[in-house]
């Protein structure tokens, strides 16, 4: 028998579908649901969030929650089967003249961010580190900050030791030197495909190879990717699990658990970049592989880039096995994090200002991202394919007999920028797809503010040079 909050959800949808709720509607509070199914709150609670997570409800602050539909049946992008084979990366070229686009870079718009409440954390954090200006940081990074960031994700997501976190510039620093501890130059690296562009990047700088591995609907090809591991043809991989860039999707608990197992039973190092994992657009948290890692295989990376800003810099890493050897590493070739950014983001914690932040935060990219699926689907040909991401920044589109680089060529003289589908691959592939940022509103609303307008009209300019190509 199915939970009473369970059933009650199942309820709620046949009235959505049979009209009797309509898209729009206000919903009863969940303190007048309760009174009227004579349930508890928490049951009520419970019925609310599984809707939302369903796409069903949606929130409004200080309004409550209203009627919504799931996504349409827009067909998700197909990615290619391939046999995973050694190649080189490439380095990326950064179009310096889009950074300020709002489709090009992923990050939160200005908006979202908390600036007024980060400005008083960082003058808070600034007198407490006047204390210590007189010495170099702690290469492992301040305690307290360690303390509250493991308490942080013990309360979240799952149980993280604040002893054995390393604090960074960022995530890329984090993932950075856990490569330069677990490979050498030449050695090949395990990666999904498509994978981010600044991995491939980083790799490309590295003088490191990589084995690209297909990555399909919320699935990973793991019988390739143990040939790998069992071949020892890969000193590492480096993978991530949650809302993943550039396709928007995460890997299921299945995956997740095998790719922990796999790791330790081959003896080989994982590194899991998981910065987007506290944006998921749901009220289900998602977990990281280094929550099933019993033998400390994982080296789990992580960074406020995306949640907060990129302008901070400042990240961690939790090395598992190789904890001495990241430890010593940080500390011959950095000397510590900037001690004023590690107490304002403490303060930034420990406040609770955080968690405030990150719920806010979440419910705009989960509004954003039905406005941006809505004008995409509205405005693309029928036969483009769009991601329904959960979690994190971005929308990865694919269109038939599409040439990406042309259309951003096109593109930027309109001042559109957008990634184009082959920076996320050594190999050929991807051509007909693009990314987009999904950080900043759109709207068309007569109510809306005007930059929210432009961004919308731009994207449908988009959509129109996607059409005529």
């Amino acid at each position: 028998m199915s939970a009473r909050y369970i059933t009650l959800a199942e309820m709620v949808i046949d009235k959505i579908e049979a009209k009797q709720f309509t898209v729009g509607q206000r919903m009863p509070s969940i303190r007048r649901f309760a009174k009227l199914y004579e349930i508890s709150i928490t049951t009520a609670l419970n019925c609310y969030n599984r809707l939302e997570d369903q796409g069903w409800l949606q929130v409004k602050p200080q309004s409550g929650y209203f009627v919504t539909h799931p996504f349409g049946k827009q067909a998700q992008p197909q990615f290619p089967h391939f046999t995973a084979c050694l190649s080189q990366p490439i380095k990326s070229q950064q179009l310096d003249s889009g950074l300020d686009s709002p489709f090009y870079v992923s990050h939160l718009a200005p908006q979202l961010l908390p600036q007024e409440i980060l400005t008083k954390c960082a003058r808070q954090g600034q007198i407490k580190a006047s204390k210590l200006f007189h010495l170099y940081p702690d290469h492992q990074g301040l305690p307290v900050l360690r303390q509250n960031l493991a308490k942080h994700f013990s309360e979240q997501y799952f149980h993280l030791d604040s002893e054995t976190l390393v604090i960074t510039n960022g995530c890329i620093d984090a993932i950075k030197t856990a490569i330069e501890v677990t490979t050498s130059e030449g050695d090949a690296i395990a990666v999904s495909s498509p994978c981010f562009n600044g991995l491939l990047a980083l790799l490309a700088n590295m003088k490191r190879m990589v084995i690209e591995i297909p990555c399909y609907q919320s699935q990973l090809d793991l019988v390739q990717l143990e040939v790998h591991l069992k071949n020892k043809s890969v000193k590492a991989c480096l993978l991530s699990a949650n809302h993943i860039n550039p396709q928007g999707i995460s890997l299921s608990v299945k995956q997740k658990r095998k790719i922990a197992e796999l790791a330790g039973y081959y003896q080989i190092p994982v590194i899991e970049d998981d910065i987007y994992l506290e944006l998921n657009h749901t009220n289900t948290p998602s977990l990281p592989i280094k929550h099933w890692d019993k033998s400390g295989w994982i080296l789990w990376c992580g960074s406020i880039s995306k949640s907060i800003s990129p302008s901070y810099r400042l990240g961690w890493c939790e090395p598992g096995r190789f904890f001495e050897d990241y430890l010593q590493y940080r500390g011959v070739q950095y000397l510590g994090v900037n001690l004023v950014v590690q107490c304002c983001i403490n303060e930034f914690i420990y406040s609770g200002q955080y968690f405030k932040h990150l719920k806010r935060t979440k419910l705009a990219l989960s509004q954003n991202t039905r406005a941006y699926h809505a004008l995409l689907s509205k405005n693309l040909p029928s036969n483009t394919r769009i991601s329904i991401p959960k979690g994190g920044l971005v929308i990865w589109l694919q269109v038939a007999n599409l040439n990406s680089i042309k259309l951003l060529e096109e593109a930027k003289k309109q001042d559109i920028y957008f990634r184009a589908g082959n920076e996320f691959s050594t190999l050929n592939l991807y051509n007909d797809c693009l990314r987009i940022n999904i950080g900043w509103s759109i709207s068309n609303n007569n109510e809306a503010d005007e930059p929210s307008k432009q961004r919308y009209q731009q994207l449908v300019k988009l959509c129109q040079l996607i059409s005529s190509c």
